[in-house]
């Protein structure tokens, strides 16, 4: 551990220093056997105090404080983390904890192109297909879901996707069906409105 530097003395000390070193050097002066040292001795002795009075060493500056780096917020789990079967069971969770709604999760293989059914607080179905997809989704699942609205007696139909949308044709087939598409905004926004039992805002609305 460092010591603290020593303050510089005080003017009034080394004033004081140097009137002493003075008086007896022109008492050595008068003393023949020392006037030959007194000289050269004495401008030594006069350098060092006027060193000490007025230089001394540079007062040491204070430490700047390190900056403590903020604790970054943990990212939310991305959806390419779960297996396609966790993502569907993901979807149907956050849609039954909106005010009014129900969903359930179909068995997998046998699902006939709906992997959610959706029941809306006014009654109304929402046949869903889920795909946990990298690339854009194409028509294939529009016409899927179709099939499967009626195959289920829903009277709406919705694509959900992590990936970064549709094809043009998907996208071209789902509106000569009614089909909503949904993609990775619309999923964060579901997901805000799961985590705090929030409705749907009116441009995500499925029914009605």
């Amino acid at each position: 551990m460092s010591r603290p530097p020593s303050p510089p003395p005080h003017p009034a000390g080394a004033a004081l220093l140097l009137m002493l070193t003075l008086g007896g050097l022109v008492a050595a002066a008068a003393v023949p056997s020392l006037r030959m040292l007194a000289a050269p001795l004495g401008g030594v002795l006069l350098l060092v105090l006027l060193f000490m009075a007025f230089g001394g060493a540079a007062p040491s500056r204070p430490a700047a404080p390190r900056a403590v780096p903020r604790p970054e917020p943990a990212p939310a789990p991305g959806w390419a983390s779960l297996t396609p079967r966790e993502f569907e069971l993901q979807v149907a969770e956050m849609f039954s904890r909106l005010p009014g709604w129900q969903a359930e999760a179909t068995r997998g293989r046998a699902d006939q192109g709906a992997d959610v059914l959706l029941s809306a607080p006014g009654g109304e179905r929402v046949a869903v297909q889920v795909k946990r997809y990298r690339a854009a989704v194409g028509n294939g699942a529009v016409q899927a879901i179709v099939a499967s609205k009626a195959l289920y007696g829903c009277q709406h139909a919705l694509v959900v996707t992590s990936g970064p949308g549709y094809t043009r044709a998907a996208r071209e087939l789902a509106q000569a069906n009614g089909v909503a598409l949904w993609a990775a905004r619309e999923l964060d926004i579901l997901r805000h409105c799961a985590e705090r039992g929030l409705p749907l805002p009116p441009e995500l609305q499925l029914v009605g």
